[in-house]
């Protein structure tokens, strides 16, 4: 089933209005312009211990879909396992971005402190032949993550880390793809530990979030112009009504894709995002 979202004004928030209903974009349009930024350019600094940082296994080969090879790159640390670890999900409108740029960087500072950090690449709308939409594209991302999820669990001990400690999580449109695998209609049967959802959205679909799913931190800024900051504020409503633990890290005046070393109540973005995962994952 194709996902649904919302119209959007062009400031981002999603319409809940009859009467404005002419005033709002095109709903492909809308969600296109929403989720087009990539995630590329932010720079996490070498925080943790560098010794910690282990070896990069590049373009392991976790699916193939159409004849298209999916692939991951391993971030490991240093040490005895088993390690807990987060699979994540690049950003780039459903249309571009690819793994190594931002969640890339974010793999390597997990590494410094002592996650397996699994950097995806998944099926974006050019891969998915004439007649792609946007809708195909988002539901074909969140079909990705479920074989990046089921690969990394099944190959647990060549990798060292616990498959009953994973988390997902992504930046834009890799947000928004953990987040609707993890807590929509359609999601992932194998159920993740934890979800860090940054700058990301459900335009909708929170009423599918459900009592027993697992914990969330949202970080989003409020004057972010392309995936709304209200859309954060629906899904942590929508969790806490059914008793799902949700934290939202409200970055005032922040934009789309901040950059994780950015400073909220005295720790760096990605700072937080290692004692979210520490905690949750322990």
């Amino acid at each position: 089933m194709e996902p649904f979202f919302p119209p959007v004004h062009w400031d981002g928030h999603a319409d809940t209005t009859h009467s404005r209903r002419d005033c709002h974009m095109d709903r492909r349009t809308a969600i296109l312009t929403a989720t087009a930024t990539l995630l590329a350019g932010a720079k996490v600094r070498a925080q943790g211990d560098p010794k910690r940082a282990g070896t990069v296994k590049s373009n392991v080969e976790y699916a193939s879909v159409g004849g298209k090879s999916l692939r991951l790159d391993v971030h490991l640390p240093t040490g005895k396992g088993p390690f807990p670890a987060i699979v994540l999900v690049h950003g780039g409108g459903f249309t571009g971005g690819a793994k190594g740029g931002y969640t890339g960087e974010l793999a390597r500072h997990l590494a410094r402190n002592g996650f397996v950090a699994f950097d995806i690449d998944y099926r974006l709308m050019r891969d998915l032949g004439p007649g792609a939409s946007l809708p195909k594209a988002i539901a074909a991302a969140q079909e990705d993550l479920a074989r990046a999820f089921d690969f990394v669990i099944s190959e647990s001990k060549t990798f060292g880390i616990d498959p009953d400690r994973v988390a997902v999580g992504g930046g834009s449109a890799g947000a928004i793809t953990s987040l609707l695998a993890t807590y929509g209609p359609d999601r992932m049967k194998r159920r993740p530990k934890a979800v860090v959802g940054l700058w990301g959205g459900m335009y909708g679909q929170e009423s599918a979030i459900q009592r027993g799913d697992p914990p969330m931190l949202l970080v989003h800024g409020t004057a972010d112009k392309t995936v709304a900051f209200a859309l954060s504020e629906a899904i942590v409503a929508a969790a806490r009504k059914v008793g799902v633990e949700a934290v939202l890290m409200r970055v005032e005046n922040g934009g789309h894709t901040l950059p994780l070393n950015q400073r909220y109540q005295g720790r760096t973005i990605a700072e937080s995002v290692t004692d979210f995962l520490k905690q949750q994952l322990k």
